[in-house]
């Protein structure tokens, strides 16, 4: 009788990888690994992408990267938001090409015009500032002056603001979300030596509009990852910059589904 472990190991496969580098270089994450093995996409990963469950709770893309990291140190929650960004783009630049076709609009003539973007061009941000031993990072809010020390945020602080903002929204039925407070919330831990939680929410309820733009821009400014503008020659002849869109179709351009 034969063993059915030798039997399932004849046709086993096993998937290829690459070792990838980490926009952040892996400098917040214990043993600051600055890289991480990725499986290739196969046939089987298709089914993920095609799961209506998975397209309607907006978790595709997460669940596809869990299932293609490979022995890796670092949890998919605790990677930060750009380093998962550029496994994203990976993924997708040598599943399907890199060539992404996507729809834009010129900001001259309001005319909605074709436009491949090709993803290997898309430029990487390290990480722009230094932290500190407790990986926080500090900025001088430049209206009233404060110090606050605040951190990064990684895919599962993201998963959480999304997910008490869709129950909020159901619970209150209004159609003002609280996301971007929450998010302050949830990236600032001290404002004047002051680490009371209490204390950082009430004061980011009255922080100036002025103060709260310029923490933002310095944040996107400093945080690792994917630079996701390019330069675009619109119909009308007149360059400009814009967001390359991420849809449901960044992984099934032209698809036959």
């Amino acid at each position: 009788m034969s063993n059915p472990k030798e039997k399932n190991n004849e046709f086993h496969f096993e998937v290829p990888f690459d070792v990838l580098p980490l926009p952040s270089g892996g400098l917040l994450y214990p043993g600051q690994n600055g890289s991480i093995k990725v499986e290739f996409m196969t046939a089987a990963d298709e089914n993920i992408l095609t799961s209506p469950n998975l397209i309607k709770s907006g978790k595709v893309i997460d669940v596809l990267i869990e299932r293609k990291i490979k022995d890796s140190p670092v949890p998919l929650n605790d990677l930060l938001v750009g380093d998962r960004n550029a496994i994203m783009v990976w993924l997708r630049a040598t599943g399907y090409g890199e060539m992404y076709p996507v729809r834009l609009t010129d900001p001259v003539t309001a005319e909605e015009f074709d436009f491949d973007v090709d993803l290997n061009n898309l430029k990487t941000k390290p990480l722009g500032a230094q932290p500190n031993e407790s990986n926080e990072f500090t900025f001088e809010l430049p209206k009233t002056k404060k110090n606050v020390k605040f951190k990064l945020l990684t895919v599962g602080d993201e998963r959480e603001l999304v997910s008490k903002s869709e129950k909020r929204s159901k619970l209150t039925k209004s159609p003002i979300t609280n996301l971007l407070t929450s998010r302050l919330e949830k990236q600032i831990v001290e404002i004047d030596g002051n680490r009371d939680p209490n204390y950082i929410s009430r004061y980011i309820q009255v922080m100036p509009a002025y103060d709260s733009l310029q923490f933002r821009k310095y944040n996107d400014d400093i945080e690792p990852g994917i630079d996701m503008m390019v330069d675009v020659e619109g119909p009308s002849g007149e360059s400009f910059r814009s967001t390359v869109p991420i849809g449901l179709n960044f992984f099934w351009p032209n698809a036959q589904l």
